[in-house]
């Protein structure tokens, strides 16, 4: 074989003739459906923003050891008022694109709160208008907020109203209506 030869032959593994462009094939026209959003804190390695309108305030049960977070109607938060938390949730994204809502807890009416609450409010606060990361600092019990060096550019919202995001967040089976409910009756001894 010639060295001519050679050259103009196409090499059938040339990378080149594999590499895929930036545009996953058939995304065109797809729509990001909303299914899932999960109620936590955020992680202390992501960048995250918090919606400027989406937020609700409300009370919670979170049950530690099943790693259960219920949404309950206020008549029944006074029924378990030593277990549950009143919060506002914020619908809140990462620079991952990750939606959750966040618990940030609101300030308690006796005024005694603590520096880890106080540190969530102002780092929720901050989110709404920078890419922000949540730290735990075990020796301040408080978070530390660091903002992003950067632009990391326009949040992308899902394009849902409060009704869906609790919907979809809690449904049914994570809201508490009732003094009925399963769990209540467990925590009251009843069940």
């Amino acid at each position: 074989m010639s060295s001519s030869n050679t050259v103009n032959q196409i090499d059938p593994f040339d990378p080149s003739r594999f590499a895929a462009n930036s545009t996953v094939v058939g995304d065109i026209g797809v729509t990001k459906e909303f299914v899932t959003c999960p109620v936590r804190k955020p992680n202390k390695k992501e960048f995250i923003r918090v919606h400027p309108e989406l937020k609700l305030s409300a009370h919670i049960l979170e049950l530690d050891i099943e790693r259960e977070t219920y949404l309950v109607e206020p008549a029944v938060a006074d029924i378990l008022a030593g277990d549950v938390r009143s919060v506002s949730l914020h619908l809140t994204v990462s620079r991952q694109g990750a939606t959750f809502l966040w618990p940030v807890p609101l300030p308690p009416l006796d005024g005694r709160d603590y520096p880890s609450h106080v540190s969530s409010r102002k780092a929720a606060q901050l989110a709404l208008t920078k890419w922000v990361r949540v730290v735990w600092r075990k020796e301040q019990s408080a978070y530390d907020v660091l903002s992003a060096p950067g632009d990391l550019g326009t949040p992308v919202w899902p394009e849902v109203g409060m009704r869906d995001i609790l919907m979809v967040a809690f449904g049914e089976t994570f809201t508490i209506r009732d003094a009925g409910h399963p769990v209540v009756k467990r925590l009251l001894g009843q069940a």
